[in-house]
């Protein structure tokens, strides 16, 4: 009856029907006939709704984007990048593609891009006579790049979805956004020169004034990143700043937008928001039951069979995103296949970061991609071309796009080079199902581990204590070293953003013998590689790993537990207990009984080594030093 009801639903899906409907009743169908209630759909979309305070970020960064292409924003953005790089080879090609990018940050590749500038962009192209083929396919390329580029719709939707970290999605998506946009422009500049375009005169005065004309606006995406970037706005706080500034730059200020004219562009632009939350809202749900149901896990444990390289996984996934970017829009492909994707990948070692920018770059792509890109129709119907000949004006930049999406994909060090890397510091367990043991290896601060070796099951464990010893990494070697000078030496690498940790024995370990399940007595070689799953919550990253563990002095001990929070213990006996947050070179202390999280102290720390610490009061100045004690 199941199997009748999803051919039936496919068969709605393919009949037209709206996909808030055809995810909706995949949902309630299959919550029903697998014994849960009906009422676990409507308890899915609330609970996502309410643990995702980041979600209020989508509507507004989509609001200040239609407020910029509402005023005279676009012209002159176009003017000043002209002045600026116009001098070079195919200097407007090139300007064509940083005025898309900017413009598709805050649009999110809805078509708009094409639509607003198409009809300026592409007249001025002919006008300086590129070939119509080329400037055709260059106008129907750069209007879905800058999905990479924060604070880009896509990027948040993706964090929101795989529950990546934002933040570090609009850092990681930086460099490969220009990595795309320096590839077509240095095929821009071959065509300007092969075609004998002529080159604009550069002109000072000219670019001095036209940057002049953008010295509100200009400032934004700086701020924004620079903000982000050092830790000093978060993105709940990013997204009603852009619309503060924004509204009081081209309503107040520069008095481009009337404000009569306001409550066209709210309708405007929460039209495309509420599609986006109504599709999101219901597929919560669909999501939720694929992922109770194992789908992921027995994906991978099929393709297991056949895949065993990450390598190739890459490439099967570029080749499948591709196939999606074509036949889905990018918010439907992000809700409908992220949950899907995402917990193949890991299994796979490939970062959640990375995969996000991998995932958006792909669905660039397939913007353009025959048969059904969507940019193709947008820029048919925009340009009054057949379909077919944007088919052939766009080939080659599909084939530019692939060489981008090759590098950005086997080199994650793109989108992964300016992110705080992740620490060694947190709680590690392996457990070997063969041999029915588990390792629980804790890591913190200065060196100290303690670790437990126990059998799986062995409820017993509980009340063994932990051996002590210590640790210490150079490049990628990990060397443990227990009280009893004992020494065990290991590669190891961190993977998905500090959730595993991969630990390879030097050498070959030996084999053993150990009763299976059937009470027979067989012979099992323990593996050489083995992935450590990190069991907290939240991964730490490097400035955090760094405090992780018990340090004293004369006055008092502060103990710096894996959950954020600090037991400080007073000489003269009292003890309190706070909130702690890293930030860069910052420890902000919060009290843990108030529900306002108001910052009780604020200090600089420092590292005079490994095994010091030196806390600065940002207010009163004075200067602690404490020492990491080993004694837990």
């Amino acid at each position: 009856m199941s199997l009748l009801l999803n051919i039936l639903i496919i068969v709605i899906a393919v009949a037209g029907a709206p996909l808030f409907a055809v995810l909706g009743l995949f949902s309630i169908f299959n919550f029903h006939f697998s014994g849960g209630s009906l009422l676990s759909v409507a308890q899915e979309i609330s609970s996502q709704f309410v643990s995702m305070p980041l979600l209020a970020s989508i509507p507004l960064f989509t609001f200040a984007g239609y407020m910029l292409a509402s005023g005279t924003f676009s012209q002159r953005l176009i003017r000043f990048v002209k002045n600026l790089i116009g001098w070079l080879p195919g200097g407007l090609a090139i300007v064509t593609l940083i005025v898309c990018a900017f413009f598709t940050v805050f649009t999110g590749a809805s078509g708009v891009t094409i639509i607003a500038l198409g009809g300026v962009l592409f007249p001025a192209l002919l006008k300086e006579k590129y070939n119509e083929r080329f400037s055709l396919g260059l106008v129907t390329t750069a209007g879905s790049l800058g999905l990479l580029f924060p604070p880009s719709l896509p990027l948040i939707l993706y964090g929101v979805t795989s529950s990546a970290n934002i933040d570090q999605m609009f850092i990681a998506g930086i460099v490969p956004g220009i990595v795309l946009i320096i590839v077509l422009s240095i095929y821009a500049m071959i065509v300007g020169v092969a075609d004998g375009v002529e080159r604009t005169k550069f002109d000072w005065k000219e670019l001095l004034k036209s940057a002049w004309d953008l010295k509100w606006e200009i400032p934004l995406p700086i701020l924004l990143v620079a903000g982000v970037y050092t830790g000093n706005m978060a993105l709940s706080d990013a997204a009603p700043f852009t619309v503060a500034y924004v509204f009081i730059v081209e309503v107040l200020i520069l008095k481009e937008i009337k404000l009569r004219e306001m409550p066209d562009i709210i309708k405007r632009s929460m039209v495309i928001i509420g599609a986006i939350l109504l599709i999101m809202s219901i597929s919560f749900a669909g999501s939720n039951y694929i992922i109770y149901n194992e789908v992921p896990q027995k994906m991978f444990e099929f393709m297991q069979q056949f895949i065993t390289s990450k390598y190739v996984f890459l490439i099967l996934l570029n080749i499948f995103l591709l196939i999606v970017g074509c036949i889905m829009d990018i918010f439907t492909a992000i809700m409908i296949i992220v949950p899907l994707i995402a917990p193949i990948a890991y299994q796979y070692n490939v970062d959640l970061i990375h995969l996000g920018v991998i995932f958006l770059a792909n669905l660039e792509i397939g913007y353009l991609t025959p048969p059904v890109g969507m940019n193709l129709f947008i820029s048919s119907m925009r340009f009054k071309k057949t379909v077919v000949q944007l088919y052939g004006a766009s080939i080659k930049f599909i084939g530019l796009l692939l060489v981008a999406l090759v590098l950005i994909t086997y080199i994650p060090s793109l989108s992964t080079w300016f992110i705080e890397k992740p620490s060694i510091v947190g709680k590690w367990e392996y457990v070997d199902q063969t041999l029915g043991t588990k390792d629980e290896l804790i890591l913190k601060a200065g060196g100290m581990y303690l670790r437990k070796k126990s059998s799986v099951g062995d409820f017993m464990a509980l009340l063994q204590p932990y051996t002590r010893g210590y640790y210490k990494t150079e490049r990628n070697n990990l060397i443990l070293e227990d009280v009893n000078s004992v020494r065990e030496a290991y590669k190891f690498e961190i993977y998905n953003n500090g959730k595993r940790l991969l630990i390879e024995t030097e050498k070959e370990p030996e084999i053993q013998e150990v009763i299976d399940a059937n009470g027979e007595l067989i012979t099992v070689a323990p593996k050489k590689q083995r992935f450590y799953e990190n069991q907290l919550p939240q991964p730490l990253s490097g400035n955090q790993g760094r405090v992780v563990g018990v340090w004293t002095n004369s006055k008092k001990t502060l103990n710096f537990e894996f959950d954020n929070t600090i037991i400080v213990n007073y000489a003269n006996g009292n003890q309190k207990t706070y909130l702690y947050e890293v930030r860069k070179n910052h420890i902000l202390i919060k009290d843990s009984e108030s529900d306002d999280f108001d910052i009780l102290f604020d200090f600089t720390v420092k590292y005079p080594t490994a095994q010091k610490l030196v806390l600065i009061d940002e207010k009163t100045k004075e200067q602690q030093e404490f020492s990491l004690s080993f004694e837990e």
